[in-house]
């Protein structure tokens, strides 16, 4: 088993590197519309670092995984969870997930809360896994069917 050392992360200097892993990981990803991530720049991603909380895995000084935490209300959102394509289905995602169960308790929410595309079927299952369920279908503007679902996972 790979040994994962997730840690908060808060260091704008790095925002380029992780744009360059969402790019990498979302821009693989055969989805219809494009994320769009694909659209935002590393001051994004330095503004993100500012205002949420971000955890990341590193391998030889290079970020290999990370995702992003906001509080919505009284649940937390996590979005921008991304994994580089050479690391993925070695229990990443999942260690970056269990991060952010222990933020949502850390910070009192009642529910953590994300958005899966409805296409991407194995990241939808890695999320029931850890016990979220679809609450909502959404759709994005000018598709005629939902592409997106809503999830939630519900604290004790």
């Amino acid at each position: 088993m790979l040994s994962l050392d997730v840690r908060r992360f808060s260091d704008v200097s790095r925002a380029d590197e992780l744009l360059a892993l969402a790019h990498a990981a979302f821009g693989a990803l055969d989805i219809d519309p494009p994320s769009s991530v694909l659209k935002e720049t590393a001051a994004d991603f330095a503004a993100r670092l500012t205002s949420e909380t971000c955890f990341v895995i590193e391998r030889d000084g290079r970020i290999i995984a990370s995702v992003f935490c906001i509080p919505q209300g009284d649940a937390l959102y996590i979005g921008r969870l991304a994994v580089m394509p050479e690391w993925r289905r070695k229990g990443i995602a999942s260690a970056l997930i269990e991060a952010a169960k222990a933020e949502a308790c850390r910070v009192g929410a009642m529910s953590i809360t994300l958005k899966a595309r409805i296409s991407l079927a194995s990241n939808v299952a890695l999320f029931r896994r850890h016990g979220f369920a679809i609450v909502a279908e959404e759709t994005h503007a000018g598709y005629p069917a939902p592409t997106s679902y809503a999830m939630e996972l519900p604290l004790a």
